[in-house]
């Protein structure tokens, strides 16, 4: 019995209960894993939208002859 893992975990009295438990964990992570993957990606998306909004506000944007242009953005977009 020393040597079956499953006997020397507490609590586990069966390995079928145990495998089970282990099945709706795993499935209860991907749930979370599945929702974490769309919201990321939705906040990209939204992300993308903005620096876009703001990229052409940016240059439409009249300039008084002789004001140093400043790049908000710094070059990285």
């Amino acid at each position: 019995a020393a040597a079956d893992p499953v006997s020397v975990l507490p609590g586990s009295l069966e390995r079928g209960s145990w495998c089970n438990e282990h099945d709706t964990i795993h499935g209860r992570l991907d749930i979370i894993e599945e929702k974490v993957v769309k919201t990321v990606e939705h906040l990209e998306s939204e992300i993308k939208s903005l620096l876009s909004i703001i990229s052409e506000t940016t240059s439409n944007i009249p300039i008084t002859p002789g004001t140093p242009l400043i790049d908000i953005f710094d070059g990285k977009y």
